[in-house]
């Protein structure tokens, strides 16, 4: 079963897991980190079965594992993603 993403502006694309890896890492996480913590975020998906997650019920998982490994990194993370969701709307 293809796992779709359901962006904020609505389209649908193939989950990808790179995409994790490539913004933890600009975050600050290690390669081999980003990896591991991609794996457990994929891990979360596949147990819930279900075919399609938002892109937001992502970034929310991501913000909790992130948070396990590197408190910097998450503070990166989390300030880019509240920035960016200053373009789409979306309010806390």
């Amino acid at each position: 079963m293809e796992l779709k993403v359901i962006k904020r502006n609505l389209n649908k694309e193939n989950y990808n897991p790179e995409k994790i890896i490539k913004v933890v890492a600009a975050a600050g996480l290690s390669q081999e980190s980003a990896k591991a913590l991609s794996d457990r975020v994929s891990g979360w998906l596949e147990k819930r079965g279900k075919p399609e997650v938002t892109s937001l019920q992502i970034r929310d998982k991501v913000i909790v594992e992130i948070q396990k490994i590197d408190r910097g990194a998450a503070r990166k993370f989390i300030w880019y993603e509240k920035y960016r969701d200053k373009n789409y709307g979306v309010n806390y």
